[in-house]
């Protein structure tokens, strides 16, 4: 049986302009790694910090919420603020878009850039992203026990409506949003996505404030096919909203 343990967050420093980058659900920093990694090359201080419970086993992960995730995101931000750091973007991915939303809506964040940003997805989806969590987790553990599906409903069921409800909220506080903000989405995601990013664009109140689709990309953007294109982006978004010379 495979131990799995905790991911270690990525810290690459560089220079006082910080970025912070937040995983997607079920994921962990390697989401995060090669991009964070790019950015670094062009002179940008990193900071992915890994969400409690993600990486380990399906019990342990379901001790968790939305509000633990959320404190791992704050937690981050003032770790940051605390080196000395008072320049930072955000940058998130599903999950880590709704934090990185969330951070930008509450903190003065230089610039939010959002990817593949969830709205109204129904309980039922999100379990079936649960589902194939556990599913991958399974291969590793007990794989001679039967993954037994509606337990694990029944535990995810306080996990998932906590989810679906943060989502819903923070979108919902999205005119909060001042800074300089990018919409991202991929186009062989679901259009859900798609939705969801006009839906945040025309809602917050940035007066600088762009939105792109990626066609040969999907839910996780930084691991997709256009992912040169997309990096080039956001370092040029970066360099105008968020420069390292300034």
């Amino acid at each position: 049986m495979l131990k799995l343990r905790q991911p270690k967050p990525l810290f690459l420093k560089a220079s006082q302009r910080a970025v912070l980058l937040l995983h997607a659900y079920t994921s962990t920093v390697q989401d995060m790694k090669a991009l964070a990694k790019f950015l670094h090359k062009h002179g940008y201080t990193c900071y992915a910090p890994s969400y409690a419970g993600h990486g380990l086993t399906i019990d342990e992960f379901l001790n968790y919420t939305t509000d633990d995730w959320w404190q791992d995101a704050y937690n981050a931000y003032q770790l940051l603020e605390n080196q000395g750091y008072k320049h930072i973007a955000v940058i998130g991915v599903s999950l880590g878009a709704i934090l990185s939303l969330k951070l930008t809506e509450h903190f003065p964040i230089d610039a939010c850039i959002s990817m593949s940003a969830p709205q109204d997805r129904s309980v039922n989806d999100l379990f079936k992203r649960l589902e194939h969590y556990a599913e991958y987790l399974h291969q590793f553990q007990n794989s001679n026990v039967e993954l037994d599906l509606k337990s694990l409903e029944n535990k995810a069921a306080i996990q998932l409506q906590a989810f679906h409800q943060f989502v819903a909220a923070t979108i919902s506080n999205a005119s909060l949003i001042r800074a300089p903000i990018f919409l991202l989405y991929g186009e062989l995601d679901d259009a859900h996505y798609q939705s969801s990013a006009q839906t945040i664009y025309n809602h917050v109140n940035s007066t600088k404030k762009q939105i792109k689709s990626y066609p040969n990309t999907g839910h996780l953007m930084t691991l997709g096919k256009d992912q040169t294109q997309l990096f080039g982006d956001i370092l040029d978004f970066l360099d105008q909203h968020h420069p390292i010379q300034a």
